[in-house]
């Protein structure tokens, strides 16, 4: 019984991120930016701002420069009269740039969070066990002494 607890604690997590993204995307500096199908010319780039620092084609939240579709070392460039804050430029190749435009704050950490509960449950009962071993331990030596 107690090994099926443990094997749904360990897998629970798994089950949650297996569903596929709404769109591909890339976060920046605690953005979501939706990737598009335009093409931003060379000369419109300015100078690298970031780049892939996780990536991941499983659903979920990630903490950091997160992207659905490019691998980690994807470089973000700013584009040359266009604040961040409205849309970046995502390097596809040399010299080939595709626009990537502000979707909002990424709310990134509850991956993270699921985690750390759910090694704290996993603690918690772990301690809780061994108590009650040494507690039956404990009677068990009272018993064998007092006869």
């Amino acid at each position: 019984m107690l090994s099926l607890f443990f094997g749904f604690i360990l897998l629970y997590p798994l089950s949650i991120a297996s569903a596929s993204w709404a769109y591909p995307f890339v976060v920046y500096s605690g953005h979501i930016y939706q990737v598009t199908e335009q093409a931003v010319q060379p000369e419109d780039i300015g100078h690298k701002i970031g780049k892939v620092t996780k990536y991941s084609d499983r659903e979920g939240t990630y903490r950091g420069n997160f992207s659905n579709m490019y691998p980690k070392g994807t470089g973000y460039y700013a584009i040359d009269g266009r604040s961040r804050q409205e849309a970046i430029a995502v390097r596809t190749g040399e010299d080939t740039y595709i626009l990537a435009i502000q979707q909002g704050t990424y709310s990134g950490g509850p991956e993270m969070r699921t985690i750390w509960w759910l090694y704290t449950g996993i603690g918690i009962v772990a301690v809780a066990c061994f108590a009650w071993a040494a507690i039956v331990m404990q009677k068990r030596r009272a018993q064998e002494g007092s006869k």
